[in-house]
């Protein structure tokens, strides 16, 4: 709740500063290109109507979604163009100045999405809060990338797994993950339609606790962003059996999200011992994680890592590496959660 309060918050505090500078300096404007008679009132105005044309025109680019990505840069250059001439032509008919003189004023504005920009890359995403694109579906059906859906022959309920793009390759359909109650089984019901992956807001000023959904810098690629799922905290002994995580000899309660997830210190073809198994315990240091995907048979996580980063364990997120905790699905909508 805490979050969405106070993304909530970012969100109006930005777009109130977004529209404040556009006043701002669209008032700069039209004293540099010579307009008389400007009153706050026409300011007013003038910001009413374009922020309403702004919010219609993006609705209607959200709409379009065209598949083509030729066709839609041509489309993004006319909405550019269209966006430039509305702009001008409500400067013209609210302050009464020729159209030469609306086109030097709305000059002027530009600065101010350049300012929020440079806000936005400078401050915001370092420190505040970033998004992110859900790209494979290693943590589903927590987060999704682009997936099929089908039914659990377990429970009946939606399951998800990754499309299959080389048929010939792989002609049996991969395993599906439930998304009630985590049951992974070979689907016999599933449909061709590929569904779109999930946006998601990533918090980078919270402190990451047990069971978060964490995005870090991957330890053996640190150009490499992961998100998964924190289990085992600084200076724990974390073991995986009977289908459970063990800190410290002490079994871990994951909360009701996960209710039926089972871990797996053991993958079928996998050609080395994980870590994390009985007979393979990892042993954090004092400012290391342990990390898990939510679909166990299909994420690389902390368990079958080849190397951490320096000065580190191999299976270890050091506490440098963490980026931030994911808060928020927002996009698509039917897909909407809150987190933390």
């Amino acid at each position: 709740m805490m979050s969405t309060i106070v993304l909530g918050a970012l969100l109006l505090g930005g777009l109130a500063a977004s529209i404040l500078l556009w006043v701002v300096f669209l008032r700069l404007g039209l004293r540099w290109a010579k307009v008389q008679d400007v009153t706050a009132r026409r300011l007013v105005l003038a910001t009413v109507l374009v922020s309403v044309l702004q919010v219609t025109l993006m609705i209607g680019s959200y709409l379009r979604l065209p598949g083509d990505h030729q066709l839609a840069l041509i489309l993004g250059i006319g909405e550019f163009v269209a966006w430039v001439l509305i702009q001008c032509c409500v400067i013209v008919c609210v302050f009464k100045a020729s159209f030469l003189r609306a086109f030097q004023a709305w000059l002027a504005t530009l600065l101010a999405p350049v300012i929020m920009i440079a806000l936005t890359f400078f401050v915001l995403k370092p420190y505040v809060a970033e998004t992110f694109v859900q790209s494979t579906n290693s943590m589903a059906p927590t987060l999704l990338g682009d997936h099929w859906v089908g039914t659990c022959v377990e429970c009946g309920s939606p399951a998800y797994c990754s499309p299959e793009t080389r048929p010939d390759l792989f002609p049996d359909p991969p395993p599906m993950i439930c998304r009630d109650n985590f049951h992974v089984s070979q689907p016999t019901d599933y449909g061709d339609q590929v569904f779109g992956r999930d946006r998601f807001v990533v918090v980078k000023f919270f402190r990451p606790r047990r069971w978060d959904l964490v995005v870090f810098r991957f330890p053996e690629d640190p150009s490499i962003l992961y998100v998964k799922r924190l289990v085992g905290l600084p200076g724990e002994e974390i073991t995986i059996k009977d289908g459970r995580v063990w800190a410290d000899g002490e079994m871990l309660t994951p909360p009701d999200s996960l209710r039926g997830i089972n871990y797996l210190s053991e993958i079928p073809h996998a050609h080395m011992e994980l870590w994390g198994s009985p007979d393979h315990p990892a042993q954090l240091g004092d400012d290391e994680y342990f990390v898990l995907g939510d679909f166990p048979p299909r994420t690389k996580d902390s368990r079958l890592w080849d190397r951490g980063a320096p000065g580190h364990n191999p299976f270890a997120v050091p506490e440098s590496y963490m980026c931030g905790v994911v808060t928020h699905i927002y996009w698509p909508p039917e897909r909407w959660r809150t987190f933390r």
